[in-house]
């Protein structure tokens, strides 16, 4: 007979009550599949090489230039991201531009690319204006601007 005993998980639902289901032998704290136990975590392995060969810079660096980045990743500036992230985005667009005649399915994955690209930089642009206080800049002089017009077709001092 085994030393482990089976319990019940140790964690609540979502309606405030105790789990009723059996934990995963080993789990610690105790937990059923539910709420955790032997499920992955949101991390990769550190052996993953998906990003590498299906990834967004994986289609357009080359070998070398992913070793690169991979030596460096730690660090890169949100700066240099964004400059790397421009950089394979021209390399699809000047591909898309010097092959006019390409197979719908490549095209279509190379639009799909692209666009994949464009958001990239709009999302790390959009990061860089955050962290450096732009966007609040923006934001408060908007509201200003809104508060004096009110205040002048009202004629009261905002």
């Amino acid at each position: 007979m085994s030393d482990r005993r089976q319990v019940k998980c140790s964690h609540l639902t979502r309606a405030g009550m105790p789990c009723q289901r059996w934990a995963t032998v080993g789990s610690e704290p105790p937990a059923c599949p539910s709420h955790g136990a032997n499920r992955r975590s949101n991390q990769a392995r550190p052996d993953n090489q998906n990003p590498r060969k299906r990834g967004f810079y994986g289609r357009v660096l080359t070998v070398q230039e992913l070793a690169d980045l991979v030596d460096h990743a730690n660090q890169m500036s949100l700066e240099d991201e964004i400059a790397l992230a421009r950089v394979a985005l021209h390399r699809v667009l000047a591909h898309l531009k010097e092959n006019p005649n390409l197979a719908t399915a490549e095209l279509t994955n190379l639009l799909a690319l692209a666009f994949r690209g464009t958001r990239t930089v709009a999302h790390l642009l959009r990061d860089q204006r955050a962290l450096t206080g732009a966007a609040a800049d923006g934001l408060l002089g908007a509201i200003a601007q809104a508060l004096d017009e009110l205040g002048t077709e009202w004629g009261v001092e905002l």
